[in-house]
């Protein structure tokens, strides 16, 4: 599989529309659960997981047909979602009940369901060490699970309602975008305590790191634009309007200067090109579009 595409969930039309990076056209659209909320893909690029809120499951997509081969139960509110580095479980934020479900993928069931804290949105998994993190908007925190037990490792107090969240590419900070403020924290992932905290745009929705860790792309959705923060004088070096209620944000991993952002007011995917400050194209996508990833 040396094409990358991207796949885009659509809350309000219950679809997962993929795109091929190369051209930027939309070459698929799967039907999967009631409002899809955030993807992931597995570790081998072979099997997507959608998060379906209001039907309190997920959908495992197989990337190579474009069609769900499985429906994994979870919990109340299913958000966001990811993989063990092995891709031998898989992981499910609930917002409603507050907990992450644990699945094996040899069988596609959940094997047990985690307390993280109140109103959990957006998990990351960090690759060399294998926790769990989880934002929890309505509590304020950060939740640090190990990965393969469950077991609460740390929260780290945020008070401005953390939502979206992203890892460096080698697993040495974490940060996490507060949407009921203005202000972005980074998270060092040895100590799980606050580096530091930076006053950019509001209302932040999701947030990605560059592959080398020097810039990272936050959406703030009441502005309709993104800013682009340097990571080293914790500033914002760029600021790009991209359309009503921008949300999810992906870059391309050979190109990280191309940043794939939703856009839920437009129904669509801007193409942003960070080099060039301008959106190059604009991709017409399933209706209120969220998560997105790559691969």
């Amino acid at each position: 599989m040396d094409e990358l595409n991207a796949y885009v969930a659509g809350g309000g039309s219950d679809t997962v529309t993929v795109i091929d990076t190369a051209t930027n056209e939309v070459i698929g659209d799967v039907r999967v659960g009631d409002e899809p909320m955030l993807v992931a893909l597995s570790p081998d690029r072979t099997t997507l997981l959608c998060t379906n809120r209001d039907g309190m499951d997920a959908s495992v997509i197989d990337t190579r047909t474009l069609e769900v081969r499985a429906t994994v139960a979870v919990q109340d509110g299913a958000s966001g979602c990811g993989f063990s580095s092995d891709g031998s479980l898989a992981y499910v934020a609930n917002e409603y009940s507050h907990t992450v479900s644990i699945i094996e993928t040899s069988s596609w069931q959940a094997v047990r369901h985690v307390h993280v804290g109140h109103g959990p949105c957006e998990l990351r998994v960090v690759p060399a060490t294998g926790r769990v993190v989880v934002t929890n908007e309505e509590s304020h925190t950060v939740a640090v699970l190990d990965g393969k037990t469950g077991e609460r490792l740390r929260f780290v107090v945020t008070p401005e309602g953390p939502l979206g969240l992203d890892v460096s590419g080698d697993g040495a900070f974490a940060i996490a975008a507060c949407f009921m403020s203005s202000h972005v924290w980074c998270l060092d992932a040895a100590t799980w305590t606050v580096r530091w905290r930076a006053d950019i745009g509001g209302s932040h929705v999701g947030v990605a790191i560059e592959p080398g860790g020097e810039r990272a792309i936050v959406t703030n959705s009441d502005q309709d634009h993104v800013s682009v923060i340097d990571l080293a004088s914790r500033k914002e070096s760029l600021r790009m309007q991209v359309g009503p209620n921008p949300a999810a944000v992906a870059l391309l991993p050979h190109d990280p200067s191309l940043a794939y952002i939703t856009i839920r007011g437009a129904d669509s995917v801007a193409v942003l090109d960070i080099r060039r400050a301008e959106v190059i194209r604009t991709i017409p996508v399933g209706s209120s579009p969220l998560g997105i990833c790559i691969g």
